[in-house]
């Protein structure tokens, strides 16, 4: 494991921090935004329907047949060594292939008769074995193999299935050509977590299974084609290139990854690690790869370190594809990035992508390298790169890193309640992709699961358990229990208690601990209570929660561990407290409740011995807006020394108190705009309650017309919107044309001039929401269009709007689609009902009938 900077001598002894780097894409505080997008594609759920996790809690038993409806991994029979898939891709404009799949088998055990695989949406054209006709079935989702006679464990055999298929449900995305951008043209990727790569092969599509995979795909010539593992071959003949992509070392089906249209692929430095590294983009990006992911290099040594293993693959490639569904996904040796995933010189003032871009290389160790055995352990592949995130971030910047990424993923205690129906590991699910955003999310909870295990072992023993794991299981599939088996033996502690807490039972605790000082006996006394629900089925959490201690000879650190509702821990000090910490290294996952003197928590603000520590003392401080307490928050927040998002903290309590000496200090930071454009946007918002209204409109507007940061430009932009500026109608609508990152600013001027009903905002709402703007951007800028829709036909506006969003539900963009079918419903566009019951009548997409069926509903009302 990395050497972090070590702490105070006393502080050192409760062990090494981790965990996330909250992910630099706005949508996402925690976690690293491959989570942000991952389900947009999964099944839709009408309005009366009931909620994911409602249907999780009903779908293991059915009370009228006395069903058992859990998900285990599905048999296996045979091992798939080999997946040769074969496509040929006439155009990618007509979206649609017609391809072969030879996978190379044998037999588990004697005889197998048949074989079942996900073929979801193919149309099987015929299927042979070792050249040899073989009957076959297929439903459109699964397709039944017979074998007369069986095959045995004597041989191999090559199955060939010749296929076609066009535009799939899922799996696989076809981007458009965009109008008028040279360097746009025609594009495809896949996407194959957690199911949908059977929308376009034919396989076991479930991670228990792991093959030798190739892809050869033939393409237009200048269509570049990316695929696993190493280049075998590329050839071009009239008109026509063959790209052959091997890869040899057998990963699990959901990460075989295809990726083919029109970019540029720039190489990345790799003296670190010596891997061939690629970043394909958009031909126009090509400046912007080096300030977006030239860190690359350095995370890979980093990573080799924590695993004690060498980069196990051929290459590792990042490719920026439009219209992806999730913010990354790590299939084997190419991870696949969206869109905004790239940064111009202005972006990466205010931003930077680290924690995606480290969560996903992560993963080729901890789920391609090794991946969960079945979709409940699923916090073993998105918990450890969410880790590897966190990793990152103390090795860039240093334990404050660590620190104050950690209680990011500390946030999702707060939705995780005894209440839920399951814990974080369990195979109760309806839809695969429920597993990944339970309340007991993987993602954080993983990562702070983690976290304690590392501070309960110690640094020493759990590295020594985390390598054993990655020697042992490489290529390979887990659970839960083998990880938790490898750290026992490096530890000699039992840890089925712990795992069973934290991972098979719902909920964390709500601590709530009082601390008072008698300065008579020079005794400390804390009291800490559990206040989340109790009972038989989850009783007390056994926590440790250190306590750190600083008086004027010093600070020293006592253990403090705890089964019960509530405890109480005494010290005798060698004086007055100056602060008190409770738990400052996070060692117990929580809510936190403190009530301490004021003067501890401003002086555990200033200078506590972890980000963490003082961020918690900021949130306690936000109850108190007396001169003493805003004095402290203010020094912190001009300080450019300390950690941004705690500036901001600071800042957006200040703006809360609304008070004399509270606006004086947010009138202070107006003056000298912070450094740092992310604070400079809290100081934004915190400035929308200045009494003086007309001097902080002139501020938005001077601040509007010369500021590049996008994100504060938005924050103006809302601001002004709120004051309903009405005689800033113009700078706002220039706004609306202005490029900026994702089309964030000209989506705030749409949103406030759509509020404002302003008629001129009309051109520039169907530019943003026209084929060719950022395809996640373009819902958005529907909405705001059809809020400013007329009601009434006196010009033919309101009939221009409506066919544009007519015509938009065929869009080749999935996006724009649902946005303009939403639009419709607004609007209640009866125009519209004869296109959307043509469309749930018959389209051949089922997503699309059943959106189209509830949009024509909700329009008859």
């Amino acid at each position: 494991m990395p050497t972090m900077r070590p702490l105070p001598t006393a502080l050192w002894m409760a062990g090494l921090a981790t965990l996330l780097t909250p992910t630099s894409l706005a949508e996402e505080d925690y976690g690293c935004g491959c989570l942000a997008h991952r389900l947009e594609l999964a099944p839709p759920r009408s309005r009366d329907q009931p909620s994911v996790w409602e249907r999780s809690a009903a779908a293991a038993f059915d009370p009228v047949s006395g069903a058992d409806f859990r998900h285990w991994p599905p048999d296996r029979l045979v091992d798939y060594l080999n997946i040769r898939i074969e496509l040929r891709f006439d155009d990618l404009l007509a979206r649609k292939a017609t391809g072969a799949a030879t996978l190379t088998v044998q037999p588990i055990q004697d005889p197998v008769r048949s074989l079942s695989l996900n073929a979801e949406g193919l149309q099987i054209q015929g299927v042979t074995m070792d050249d040899k006709p073989v009957e076959f079935a297929s439903d459109g989702k699964r397709l039944g193999l017979r074998f007369d006679p069986p095959i045995t464990r004597e041989a191999t055999r090559d199955i060939r299935i010749a296929y076609t298929f066009s535009d799939p449900d899922a799996g696989m995305t076809f981007s458009p050509a965009y109008p008028d951008r040279p360097g746009y043209g025609p594009e495809l990727h896949t996407q194959g977590q957690p199911e949908t790569n059977r929308h376009w092969f034919p396989c076991h599509d479930f991670p228990n299974e792991r093959s030798a995979t190739e892809l050869v795909v033939d393409v237009p010539a200048g269509v570049v084609v990316s695929g696993n593992g190493r280049l075998v071959s590329q050839t071009e003949r009239d008109g026509r290139a063959i790209w052959h992509w091997k890869q040899e070392r057998p990963h699990v089906s959901y990460l075989v990854s295809l990726v083919a249209g029109d970019l540029a692929r720039v190489p990345l430095e790799n003296a670190l690690s010596g891997v061939p590294m690629e970043v394909w983009v958009p031909k126009d990006r090509v400046g912007d790869v080096k300030r977006t992911y030239g860190r690359t290099d350095r995370m890979m040594a980093l990573f080799e370190r924590v695993f004690g293993i060498k980069y196990p693959w051929d290459r590792y490639d990042q490719l920026v594809v439009r219209n992806f569904g999730s913010g990354g996904m790590e299939n084997t040796t190419v991870t696949t990035m969206f869109p905004g995933a790239i940064l111009d010189e202005v972006a990466v003032e205010e931003d930077d992508l680290d924690g995606l871009i480290s969560h996903e290389l992560c993963h080729q160790w901890t789920g391609d390298l090794i991946t969960c055995r079945s979709w409940a352990h699923i916090w073993l592949n998105e918990g450890w790169a969410t880790y590897g995130s966190v990793l990152w971030s103390g090795e860039r910047d240093g334990e404050a890193g660590f620190f104050d990424d950690m209680l990011n993923q500390h946030r999702v205690a707060g939705g995780d309640s005894t209440d839920g129906p399951v814990g974080m590991v369990s195979p109760v699910y309806g839809h695969p992709g429920e597993t990944f955003r339970r309340a007991p999310n993987p993602y954080p909870k993983g990562a702070s699961i983690l976290h304690m295990l590392r501070e309960k072992l110690g640094e020493e023993a759990f590295q020594r358990g985390v390598h054993a794991y990655f020697d042992k299981f490489k290529f390979r599939q887990t659970e839960t229990d083998d990880f938790r088996r490898e750290l026992e033996e490096a530890s000699g502690l039992g840890l089925e208690g712990f795992f069973d807490q934290w991972c098979n039972r719902p909920g964390c605790p709500r601590v709530k601990v009082k601390a008072a000082y008698d300065a008579g006996t020079r005794t400390l006394r804390l009291e800490a209570v559990q206040e989340q629900k109790i009972d038989e089925r989850t009783p007390a959490f056994a926590l440790s929660t250190p306590v750190m201690v600083r008086t004027a000879s010093g600070e020293t650190m006592h253990d403090w561990e705890w089964n019960r509702r509530s405890d109480v821990l005494e010290l005798t000090l060698d004086g007055p407290p100056v602060w008190v910490a409770f738990d400052p290294r996070l060692a117990a996952l929580k809510t936190l409740s403190q009530e301490m003197p004021l003067e501890w928590m401003r002086a555990l603000a200033k200078d506590g011995p972890t980000t963490a520590s003082r961020r918690q003392a900021v949130q306690v401080l936000r109850g108190d807006a007396s001169p003493e307490t805003v004095a402290v928050l203010e020094a912190i927040a001009v300080d450019p020394g300390q950690r941004e998002r705690l500036r901001q903290e600071c800042v957006e309590a200040m703006g809360a108190f609304q008070t004399a000496e509270s606006w004086a200090v947010i009138r202070r930071l107006m003056e000298r705009r912070p450094e740092k454009p992310r604070v400079l946007t809290s100081v934004v918002n915190a400035a929308a309650g200045l009494p003086d209204k007309e001097a902080l409109k002139a501020w938005l507007v001077e601040r509007l017309q010369g500021e590049r940061s996008y994100a504060v430009r938005r924050a103006c932009l809302q601001r002004l919107g709120d004051m309903e500026a009405k005689d800033q109608v113009d700078l706002i609508l220039a706004q609306a044309d202005q490029p900026s990152r994702n089309d964030e600013a000209r989506l705030a001027a749409l949103s406030v001039l759509a509020k404002w009903k302003e008629p001129r905002a009309i051109e520039p709402a169907i530019r943003g929401s026209s084929l060719g703007s950022y395809d996640r951007s373009r819902p958005d800028a529907m909405r705001s269009l059809a809020a400013l829709c007329p009601a009434d036909e006196a010009d033919g506006t309101r009939k221009r709007v409506v066919d544009l969003f007519i015509g938009w539900l065929d869009d080749p963009e999935r996006r724009a689609q649902d946005g303009a079918g939403e639009a419709l419903v607004t609007l209640k566009a009866t125009e519209a009902l004869p296109r959307l019951d043509a469309i749930a009548g018959s389209d051949p997409s089922s997503r699309r009938k059943e959106r189209a069926a509830d949009w024509a509903k909700r329009i008859r009302g």
